[in-house]
């Protein structure tokens, strides 16, 4: 009887162990996690296309000071806005790599950055500028991975919080460039569309205050 007591006690002992380790495995397990901004703004304005375009890169240069910027010549605009289109990963050679970046094609003002944030890897960024009978639209997308779970949960969260975040990032340069835009040109500005949502109105805050440096990127802007 107490030889049979102690294998059921020695027993579910196995089992509680084996579930703790499944459980502490599952909670420490380290992965990587791609996040995708998404944003478009409506912005009306009778400033000059080159005074837009100037706002425009003012605003990124408070955060990225590495970027490649376009002002392509003979853009016209159109009567409805236009928008750019996400990369087609199906239209890639068989073997190339994938440039998921989205393309510009009709816009008057174009940046790309690739900048290296804290927190965040492989971080890519485009924004453009579409002319049209009202106004412009200002399409802006950002992509990166980081870093969850694992033993250094904690330490990065709370580097984080010391630090700041790709997220923040990556939020705050967008609304600089929307806010430096606004500034310049006495625009109008609202929020079409907000991927993840962007409550309130934060573009029409904090104009004139850049990211920490903390947060900044390194690196020379090129400027149109």
């Amino acid at each position: 009887m107490k030889s049979s007591l102690l294998s059921c006690f020695i027993l579910l002992t196995m089992t509680a162990l084996a579930g703790c380790s499944t459980d502490a495995g599952s909670r420490f397990a380290a992965r990587d996690t791609t996040v995708e901004y998404y944003r478009v703004f409506d912005i009306k304005t009778d400033a000059a296309r080159e005074a837009v375009a100037s706002a425009a890169t003012e605003g990124l240069n408070r955060n990225v000071k590495e970027a490649s910027i376009a002002t392509p010549a003979g853009v016209e605009a159109t009567d409805l806005p236009g928008h750019f289109k996400m990369a087609d990963p199906a239209s890639a050679a068989p073997g190339t790599a994938v440039d998921k970046s989205p393309s510009c094609e009709g816009a008057s003002w174009t940046a790309k950055a690739a900048p290296k944030v804290r927190g965040g890897d492989n971080m890519n960024m485009v924004a453009c500028l579409f002319p049209y009978k009202n106004g412009y639209h200002l399409d802006m997308y950002a992509v990166f991975t980081k870093p969850e779970g694992g033993w250094l949960s904690w330490p990065r969260r709370v580097g984080g919080m010391m630090l700041g975040t790709p997220e923040k990032f990556t939020e705050t340069t967008m609304l600089d460039i929307v806010r430096s835009i606004r500034a310049n040109t006495k625009a109008q500005v609202s929020l079409v569309e907000a991927k993840p949502n962007l409550p309130g109105t934060p573009w029409l805050e904090g104009g004139d205050a850049p990211l920490a440096s903390t947060q900044t990127a390194t690196g020379e802007a090129s400027k149109p």
